[in-house]
């Protein structure tokens, strides 16, 4: 094991940029490893070192970790104009020290009001019918205006200095730019912007984003109304009624994010929470319940061992089915969240994974509405779980399985993360999107639009059907962990379809191996599928554990290394006394501490 771990650690240090040293003083936060922060006060993760920045400077002029989050969200958009903006949408999962509470607040896309009947056909016939009602600016405003301490002014101050002044472009957004070719000239603006003279943008140049920082001033100045009304939100909608999306300002205008309860879960005696339907931390919680039974640790690491391997693959695949089966908007369907995620559901799953020979060829979802009136995991009643959905009186319907749009599955690797606490112990795990890179391409307001109608299914008895104001279900998972009523863990990922699956593996190589955070990112992670037997690994699997896998009936895929498609995941966890944070070494982020 010792060896293993000193490789790993060489890897993770010759693969890492240099680190900047921080400015000396009694708390002046410390490098763990290149690539990984400790900090004594509070800490901002994400995917570009000029967002955690921009957090970090909330936290040092007095902010609470609510302020930090949502000022690095909207450099994020600024920084990472293919991942995340103002034209998309996710989710924020926030807990409250003082409180002793968890709040999630879901401002995914919505469908517009009105739709034709043949909406979910005709979607490809352009990009604009792509755009679903971008929800983040209402979003963040609406968590800022609960939670937050500085002024509005103040949080976005560092995101319109980066749209004025610009910012050097990284390696990873100009290939993403120089790829994308078709979808950045649809439109003038975009074309101008991102392919000037007909030539990419190239690692090195200034991106100066003079129209988005306007846009973002008139939201500074007034608040969500500066971007879901008035001259940004006709802009918006006169562009996207051009091509045959029917949305209207009062879409726009209606906009409301909507307050849920977080799911909830136990695993090694600690709590989990996170993200409800229509996001899928129902998902994390239940993997998590899967793997409570096996002594991972005892067994090794799994890309070395290959019962354990064997365990996460089988535990992945259970939950991944009976996502893809149910996930869907509550506010439109019944989402059995609470049977998924009781124990006595997981006990019952748990039996599948306790079998030997070849494995099977499709993994079937299950029968969770059973358990919706089961008790939750003991420690999850006093924080007000997801309830069952069953209490409404309703049956729910009939659901072909395996619904699931596969083009979330077959996605890259979009999105992105954001994880920061604060000297109080709050903390914020937030996953927000565009949907694909620069998501439909739709140019207004100097950014791009989501794609999320592109996530709805198509079967009229699918739960995530396209339906007029209906969210799309979605694969982000915003995380946080407790322990002993104190934060032990903020965790979450980009990447599509990979995205839980990535969660899970973060935290199991941090809770049940002990890893450190940049050493639990750095290890090969596996995309198991449940419509087949068939594995995606990172390199870094033995073969021997590849030929264990393969004896139980698996296909295997090997995936080009370093690539975006295995998530990118941020993290912070409580550590020997201090927040100690690290990012994906797959993409451009990095930790700030103060």
């Amino acid at each position: 094991m010792r060896s293993i771990l000193s490789l790993l650690l060489f890897a993770l240090w010759a693969c890492q940029p240099a680190p900047v040293q921080p400015a000396p003083g009694p708390d002046a936060p410390t490098r763990i490893l290149p690539g990984e922060v400790a900090a004594d006060r509070g800490m901002a993760v994400s995917a570009h070192p000029l967002a955690s920045e921009a957090g970090v400077e909330m936290l040092e002029a007095g902010g609470n970790a609510v302020d930090a989050a949502v000022a690095t969200a909207f450099a994020v958009g600024v920084v990472e104009p293919m991942m995340a903006g103002i034209g998309g949408s996710g989710g924020m999962l926030i807990w409250s020290q003082a409180e002793g509470r968890a709040d999630y607040l879901d401002f995914y896309a919505r469908a517009p009001s009105t739709l034709e009947p043949d909406a979910a056909e005709r979607r490809d016939d352009h990009p604009a019918r792509l755009v679903a009602v971008p929800g983040t600016v209402a979003g963040l405003l609406e968590a800022h205006e609960r939670f937050g301490v500085l002024p509005r002014e103040r949080i976005m101050e560092p995101a319109i200095r980066l749209a004025e002044e610009g910012f050097p472009i990284s390696g990873l957004l100009a290939r993403v730019i120089a790829d994308d070719s078709v979808k950045l000239t649809l439109y003038e603006g975009s074309q101008e912007l991102f392919w000037p003279e007909h030539r990419p943008l190239a690692a090195g140049e200034r991106l100066v984003q003079s129209e988005l920082a306007a846009a973002m001033r008139r939201i500074s100045r007034d608040g969500a109304a500066g971007f879901h009304e008035g001259a940004v939100a006709r802009e918006v909608v006169d562009v996207l009624r051009a091509d045959g999306n029917p949305i209207t300002t009062g879409d726009l205008a209606g906009f409301e994010p909507v307050w849920r309860r977080p799911v909830c879960g136990i695993y090694r005696g600690r709590t989990v929470l996170s993200a409800p339907p229509p996001q899928s931390g129902m998902q994390i919680v239940q993997t998590l319940h899967l793997l409570e039974a096996t002594d991972l640790a005892r067994h090794g690491l799994p890309p070395h061992a290959g019962a354990a391997a064997d365990a996460l693959t089988g535990a992945l695949r259970l939950a991944t089915a009976d996502r893809m089966r149910f996930m869907a908007d509550p506010d439109h369907e019944l989402v059995p969240a609470a049977g998924i995620t009781s124990p006595a559901y997981a006990r019952e799953r748990a039996r599948l994974l306790s079998g030997s020979g070849t494995v099977p060829h499709r993994i079937e979802a299950g029968d969770p509405e059973r358990f919706e009136q089961a008790p939750p995991s003991a420690g999850c009643e006093q924080l007000d779980p997801f309830g069952p959905a069953a209490t409404s009186g309703q049956a729910m319907g009939t659901i072909s399985p395996y619904t699931w749009s596969e083009k979330s599955e077959a996605s890259e690797g979009e999105t992105t993360h954001i994880a920061v606490t604060d000297n109080e112990g709050n903390a914020v795990s937030l996953t927000f999107t565009q949907g694909a890179y620069f998501g439909s391409g739709v140019w207004a307001a100097g950014t791009f639009l989501n794609n999320a109608m592109a996530i709805f299914s198509d079967d009229p008895e699918s739960p995530n059907f396209l339906t007029a104001g209906r969210a799309p279900a979605s694969t982000t998972t915003p995380t946080i962990i407790l322990e002993e009523g104190r934060v032990r863990m903020v965790v979450g990922s980009a990447g599509g379809g990979r995205i839980p699956h990535a969660v899970v593996q973060a935290i199991v190589y941090t809770l049940d191996y002990g890893l450190t955070p940049l050493q639990a990112l750095g290890m090969p992670r596996i995309h198991p599928h449940v419509t087949a037997p068939r594995i995606q690994f990172e390199q870094g699997y033995r073969g021997e554990v590849l030929e264990a896998l393969r004896a139980r009936g698996y296909r295997l895929e090997a995936m080009p290394p370093g690539g975006l498609y295995f998530g990118g995941v941020q993290m912070i966890e409580r550590r020997n006394g201090q927040w100690v944070g690290a990012a994906d070494p797959r993409r451009d982020g990095e930790p700030r501490g103060h």
